[in-house]
């Protein structure tokens, strides 16, 4: 996609996501309103008193699930607004699972990220990066049946980096398929080539057990 057409997708997607909060204000408003009406008709008999609780409370579950979702969503659209620009790798890495959770939710995969206290300002993509880790995370997903994927923020002297965990029934089958998945990623390879991402695996006497990228020479 040409920088261009990225930037009216970003703008319009911005856009969508700032109507539907606006949608949700209004629902969380009207939703307050009737418990506020329930509030003061706590002494009154009413039947359906409780269903209607549950069903408040069900709405402002639904609401604050529905802002977060779509505040998640308009920081990705806003990735694109700039090619380049200072960006933190803890939060490439939390915008990220937030929004693949669901794809490896769909495997019965529970996907983690485990970021640092302190920044890691990289000055890159942001969106190309987000890309680049989604079609690695879709990877071993499609490799695993269960278990859980966690991915830390690493921080080594002069080059940052992310570190791969995951548990499965079969971890040793996973990271072979995960390596000829890698070597298959031809979208991934020319996504790592412009961010200067170096994959490595980590390996012990059980076989392969985690994947490492370094991010070279995109260090601010």
């Amino acid at each position: 996609m040409k920088t261009n057409e990225l930037a009216f997708f970003g703008k319009m997607a911005a856009s969508v996501t700032h109507e539907l909060k606006n949608v949700l204000a209004v629902i969380n408003e009207t939703n307050g309103l009737t418990a506020d009406l329930l509030g003061m008709l706590k002494d009154a008999p009413f039947p359906y008193r409780e269903k209607f609780e549950r069903s408040v409370r069900k709405i402002e579950e639904q609401v604050h699930r529905g802002v977060e979702i779509t505040s998640r969503f308009n920081s990705f659209a806003h990735s694109v607004d700039y090619p380049l620009a200072d960006v933190d790798l803890n939060s490439i890495v939390a915008q990220t699972v937030s929004m693949a959770y669901r794809l490896a939710a769909l495997r019965n995969v529970e996907l983690r990220g485990a970021v640092r206290e302190n920044p890691i300002m990289l000055f890159t993509s942001a969106f190309t990066a987000q890309m680049a880790l989604t079609i690695v995370i879709e990877a071993f997903i499609k490799c695993m049946d269960g278990g859980s994927i966690l991915i830390k923020v690493t921080d080594d002297p002069g080059v940052p980096g992310l570190e791969f965990d995951f548990e499965s029934h079969s971890p040793e089958g996973v990271t072979k398929e995960a390596v000829v998945e890698l070597e298959e990623w031809g979208d991934f390879q020319e996504l790592a080539s412009v961010l200067d991402i170096h994959p490595t695996w980590r390996t012990s006497d059980g076989g392969l057990t985690a994947l490492s990228l370094a991010f070279n020479g995109v260090m601010k």
